[in-house]
């Protein structure tokens, strides 16, 4: 048999698919250096994928199969494995991920212990089986803490698909740089402010207006005769005409998503926001993505001092490298500078009156207050493009904003509480 498991079809297509998959993305990680064998790679995945893998009988293990039998057999046996099956269980994504960056860190922990250039084939013959079992070891000390990342990126990503709707991403494409962003020190820390974020997602649903088209929820009585059901015509005339005027006609219940401008969410990164005030500020602004992916919106967001910064846009229809690119934005921002909120209000408001979303936009600005505003400026701005503000005021107060704000909401505690009341503004 070519491979070390029982149970796996080695000639089957997508067997083979999935093992060229992972060594694909491993070869792309390290720049081509890493070349493991094909069955080496099916064997990897399944361990991860399957939920109890098993190894075939020994005796059938052919002779320059033995080190990949020991591989597995190490790979399986050990606790750290038992830790990283919560992330990759019947999960063909984050599988293939982690084996793929397994199969790295093992090559990287071969060549190390032989001290020999790291572009040798990652070959295991080669190895005695001590060397070989440290290895195995290292290489998933490393991959557990990959495990811990990828599986708060994936929350991100799912959070907010609508049951039999699916995923339209395709991170596998960008694996390299999802692998990447698990390994980024600022990733990490970032992705741990993901545990402030409140299950928020199914408080929320898409805003909907009734309509004649549309989709059936049910009935009502009602006299909207564009949405009078078929049977109501038998009537006599005169009895129609009473039903109409008292309003008892049976009418089709349909509803008709509302269209809604984007969710642009505008956070001040000064010097005063060091600390939790920042971390909770990002905990917000993934909450409030989550929040749009639900409603269907495109989201912008902005961080801003005494300048506005990079604008990251995602699209309602949600590509992969838009959701790495904002992980991304998310990790690199440190507190730091000035403040000048007009500037940054404004800026906003040009965005989103030249942006391409139609329907009532809503500016979430969270900031600490500590500037002064240019209040008939920014309230001649926000009339123009027609744009709902929300200040989030963090543990400050500002009368001018106050003023100008549909809402304003004073956070005294850095809570997941205060997180919900934001999202639901």
């Amino acid at each position: 048999m070519p491979g070390v498991l029982k149970g796996v079809r080695y000639e089957d297509p997508l067997v083979i698919y999935r093992g060229e998959k992972v060594l694909e993305i491993a070869r792309r990680l390290s720049k081509g250096v890493v070349k493991a064998d094909l069955d080496l790679a099916i064997d990897t995945y399944y361990s991860m994928y399957l939920p109890l893998p098993i190894l075939a009988p020994y005796h059938n293990i052919p002779q320059n199969k033995v080190k990949n039998y020991l591989l597995i057999n190490e790979l399986i046996k050990s606790n750290d494995f038992k830790d990283i099956k919560r992330y990759t269980l019947v999960n063909s994504f984050v599988s293939t991920l982690l084996s793929a960056s397994f199969l790295q860190h093992l090559h990287e922990e071969l060549t190390f212990s032989k001290g020999v250039e790291g572009n040798e084939p990652l070959n295991p013959e080669d190895t005695d089986d001590n060397t070989l079992k440290k290895a195995v070891n290292n290489a998933l000390k490393h991959v557990k803490e990959e495990g811990e990342a990828l599986r708060n990126i994936e929350k991100m990503l799912s959070d907010g698909i609508e049951a039999g709707r699916g995923s339209v991403l395709d991170l596998e494409e960008s694996a390299e740089d999802v692998l990447r962003m698990a390994r980024s020190a600022d990733v990490k820390r970032l992705l741990e402010v993901i545990s402030w974020v409140p299950k928020i997602v199914e408080r929320f649903k898409r805003r909907t207006t009734k309509s004649s088209k549309g989709e059936l929820q049910g009935y009502e009585l009602g006299s909207d005769v564009e949405r009078l059901v078929p049977t109501e015509l038998i009537y006599p005339k005169i009895y129609l005409n009473m039903k109409i005027s008292e309003g008892k006609l049976l009418l089709y219940d349909k509803l008709l998503p509302e269209s809604q401008g984007p969710l642009y969410v505008l956070v001040d990164k000064s010097g005063s926001m060091e600390g939790d005030k920042i971390k909770w500020a990002k905990a917000t602004a993934i909450a409030l993505f989550m929040r749009s992916r639900k409603e269907r919106r495109d989201y912008y967001i902005r961080f801003f001092d005494g300048s506005p910064h990079q604008l990251v846009r995602i699209s309602k229809r949600l590509r992969g490298n838009e959701v790495l690119s904002f992980i991304d934005y998310l990790a690199r921002v440190k507190s730091g500078g000035g403040t000048d909120i007009t500037k940054a209000l404004v800026t906003a408001c040009d965005d989103i009156k030249f942006g391409s979303s139609k329907g009532i936009s809503d500016i979430i600005l969270i900031t600490d207050g500590e500037d002064r505003i240019s209040e008939h400026l920014v309230r001649r701005k926000l009339k123009v493009v027609g744009v709902r503000l929300v200040t989030v005021m963090i543990m400050g107060e500002n009368k001018d904003l106050r003023n100008l704000s549909n809402k304003y909401l004073r956070v005294v505690k850095l809570s997941q509480k205060e997180i919900i009341k934001v999202t639901e503004a």
